[in-house]
């Protein structure tokens, strides 16, 4: 239907319109250094090349038409890019379809009775009218439905002819096609133009994501004291594996001498009460001494007991081992040394302890990271947010370790999109038993979202993209290739896997793929279809 444009008719500007648009889309089509034989001028009331050139204006400053303004042109209606109108419309593509019998709107480009801008009574206001219904509809009842445009110059129907309609390909599902025709049987043969079968492969379809390598902060540690310090020793250098337990550090802490000596101060008043409690103990069953005495010593006792087990935890708070206690009772150790161990196995992957430097309880000395797992970070498009979620299965790969495929599973998606690149984040941990992978390396992932299925193989410059799709082109006819929306999987260097859009057997262009792309996008590029 004809959208109801808000503009005062005038018939200078109305005629300024038609001219206009006329002379800016002829402008823009074909060479512009020649002149058509335009054998439908008649229409138009002077030759295509005689407005070319003549300036869009309206009367009312940011006054808009069909002509100038996309965004008021009927949805779904196929235009003539070529001569500024309607397809349905232009005698010059479609004289087949041409009313001979019935007004034509020369300034607009429509049938009088259709043409709202220069007859706005024709608008139907009725109480029967629906809301938005305009005088095309009602033209359309009186006349009948407006037959499938046919392209001639290409010998397909107009909604399918990829070159004089190419932004309909953005709205292709996978499997859809366009059509693109050579200018003769012999042209796509000549420009190389080869096509062979795809291979087959079994794969499962996914997402594609780009990801970056993080150090699994599961089985990350910061080695930090827990007494403050003078670093005395250090055992062991970055880039080394250790296990779990091995002394890393040693620091000189006056505070693990004043525990240990306390500890062991505590120790023998232990034992002098326990020797009390025992004396008093025989006493009164022999009723030497008071009985209050017996009470006194078993409290003393009690109280030395609670006291030595406080300081034994204090040694062990501060990482010293059951054995390591024993052997400071036995040699009455109340030295001021403190090791620092590693908690699990793992490879030191940063180093700050230098000998002589203090070091206060929570400060850095290693980082300590098991390298046989990472984190992979994704990067996933919002519009594919729905697809993914924990559990899921991915694939990683990188560019500096060509052939290695890295397994793991979606453990974390964020709840919320990244306000800065509209993409949403998500987690994995993969396993890595070599421990190559380098935290802040980039790659792709592929999220696994279906179970294998057989797939075509096809090289990869036989995919083409365009308007945010990938195409391949199949071969019809000689000169004639289908645009076809297919959806891709994983991609190397090589080859793509094609999940839906191509059947198996179906051959497709694998050499001369951007010379059919170039055919397809001619009329964008200045050399648009030419009706004589």
């Amino acid at each position: 239907m004809i959208i109801r444009y808000l503009i005062t008719r005038h018939p200078v500007s109305a005629a300024v319109c038609g001219l206009a648009a006329a002379a800016m889309l002829v402008s823009g089509c074909g060479d512009s250094n020649t002149t058509k034989n335009d054998e439908h001028a008649d229409h138009l009331g002077e030759p295509a090349s005689a407005i070319e050139g003549a300036a869009h204006t309206h009367d009312a400053a940011g006054e808009t038409c069909f002509i100038c303004d996309p965004s008021k042109r009927d949805a779904g209606r196929l235009w003539c890019g070529e001569h500024g109108r309607y397809e349905d419309r232009c005698w010059l593509c479609h004289p087949e379809l041409e009313e001979k019998t019935r007004l034509y709107c020369k300034e607009h480009f429509l049938y009088e009775d259709e043409c709202f801008i220069c007859h706005p009574e024709l608008e139907l206001d009725g109480p029967d009218a629906e809301p938005g219904e305009s005088a095309e509809a009602a033209a359309t009842e009186v006349h009948g439905a407006t037959p499938a445009l046919f392209c001639n110059e290409h010998g397909v129907p107009e909604i399918e002819c990829a070159i004089c309609q190419p932004d309909l390909a953005a709205a292709l599902a996978p499997g859809e096609s366009m059509q693109v025709r050579f200018p003769s049987i012999e042209a796509a043969d000549k420009a190389g133009v080869r096509a062979e079968r795809p291979g087959l492969a079994d794969a499962a379809p996914g997402i594609n994501a780009y990801c970056e390598v993080e150090f699994n902060l599961n089985r990350t540690a910061r080695i930090t004291p827990l007494a403050g310090g003078i670093i005395h020793e250090v055992r062991h250098d970055v880039g080394t594996t250790v296990s779990e337990g091995d002394v890393l550090v040693v620091l000189h802490s006056i505070a693990v001498a004043e525990v240990k000596s306390d500890y062991l101060t505590a120790l023998v008043e232990h034992d002098i009460q326990r020797q009390t409690l025992e004396r008093q103990r025989s006493l009164r069953e022999e009723r030497i001494s008071a009985e209050r005495e017996f009470f006194n010593a078993e409290a003393a006792y009690r109280t030395a007991r609670l006291r030595l087990s406080n300081l034994r935890q204090n040694l062990l708070n501060l990482d010293f081992t059951g054995e390591e206690i024993t052997a400071i009772e036995t040699t009455q150790d109340a030295s001021a040394d403190l090791p620092i161990r590693a908690p699990f196995d793992g490879t030191l992957v940063a180093r700050s302890a230098v000998v002589g430097e203090a070091a206060d309880a929570g400060h850095d000395l290693f980082t300590l990271s098991d390298l046989s797992s990472h984190w992979l970070y994704l990067s996933v498009p919002a519009n594919q947010a729905g697809e993914i979620r924990p559990g899921q299965n991915i694939e990683g790969r990188f560019a500096e370790f060509p052939g290695n495929t890295y397994r793991g599973r979606i453990t974390w998606v964020d709840a919320a999109i990244d306000k800065r690149t509209r993409m949403i984040r998500a987690r994995a941990e993969v396993s890595d038993p070599e421990g190559r992978l380098l935290s802040g390396l980039f790659g792709e992932a592929r999220i696994l979202t279906g179970e294998p299925q057989t797939v075509a193989v096809l090289p990869r410059d036989a995919v083409q993209k365009h308007a945010g799709g990938t195409f391949v082109f199949v071969p019809t006819e000689p000169d004639l290739f289908s645009l076809r929306r297919v959806s891709v999987g994983k991609a190397d260097a090589d080859q793509v896997h094609v999940f839906a859009g191509l059947a198996p057997e179906e051959p497709v262009v694998t050499e001369g793929g951007f010379i059919v792309m170039s055919e397809f996008l001619k009329s964008r590029l200045g050399a648009g279809c030419v009706h004589d």
